[in-house]
């Protein structure tokens, strides 16, 4: 390849990722409000099953009346909501009320054995910031094959049209010092995975999610943990699923270094401009 064509590949490149950039700015700059502070802990009981607190700020840059709550549920047996509170710019907490009406502080709750949505009614201000917090059953979220007990479930599903800022998932086993915990997580390449075996614990931090990026959670660990479970296979489960991340997380490594050396190019191609 010749210098000067060389060259006009790089600005392509750099004209490219401007865009990206441009577009991703517009796109953000087009939402009225933003989300940060997103955290969710779920804490696995022996029976397979999972208690969820799921909270997270929303910034407002206009009026508003109401926000929405996709949960993604394929995989699992279902869910139950259990109760979700509010708390508008740092005031008394209050709990919302389920009502077909829209009134202010009430929801309406969509269910399907894919997803459950939750629509809360709550008026806010331009500039205003509001707390909310969700908390749910899932039911069978764990499955005790003859080797191992294995949690797969997306966390975050695809259904957020905004970024998720400062995102922290923690899973919480009923047991302590799992030696056989292993975990991994699917979804934006600059996640961290924390696995914590002595006190039985997975966590899982993001910076910045995309919207309508789901974030994926799948656990490995002694069937011992979720003794109780009546969600069980007799077939061994353990070695397909640790070839299989062993393959994803290879990919994922290649895909990080092309990205790696996209950046590195574009950057070339700005300086060389």
């Amino acid at each position: 390849m010749s210098k000067k064509r060389r060259l006009s590949w790089l600005s392509v490149l750099g004209l490219l990722a401007g865009f990206c950039w441009w577009f991703s700015l517009a796109m953000r700059a087009a939402a009225d409000y933003d989300i940060d502070q997103y955290q969710v802990n779920v804490a696995i009981q022996r029976d397979g099953s999972a208690n969820v607190t799921q909270a997270m700020t929303y910034q407002f840059d206009d009026d508003y009346h109401g926000v929405f709550n996709v949960q993604d549920l394929k995989g699992i047996q279902g869910a139950q909501l259990e109760g979700v509170t509010t708390q508008l710019n740092g005031g008394t907490t209050v709990t919302a009320a389920p009502s077909e009406t829209g009134a202010n502080n009430t929801y309406q709750l969509t269910q399907n054995a894919d997803r459950m949505r939750v629509k809360l009614y709550r008026q806010v201000q331009e500039d205003d910031k509001l707390r909310v917090v969700y908390r749910y059953r899932l039911k069978g979220v764990v499955t005790n094959y003859a080797d191992t007990a294995e949690l797969n479930w997306k966390v975050i599903g695809s259904g957020w049209d905004v970024p998720l800022n400062n995102v922290k998932i923690v899973i919480q086993l009923p047991a302590k010092n799992v030696s056989a915990l292993q975990a991994w997580t699917h979804g934006p390449l600059s996640g961290q995975t924390k696995v914590e075996r002595a006190a039985g614990r997975v966590t899982m931090t993001l910076g910045h999610n995309p919207a309508n990026q789901f974030v994926e959670s799948h656990l490995l660990f002694p069937t011992t943990v979720t003794a109780t479970n009546t969600r069980t296979n007799t077939a061994k489960r353990k070695a397909t699923v640790q070839k299989q991340e062993a393959k994803l997380a290879q990919e994922a490594n290649e895909k990080r270094r092309r990205n790696q050396l996209l950046r590195r190019v574009i950057f070339g191609a700005a300086v060389a401009g």
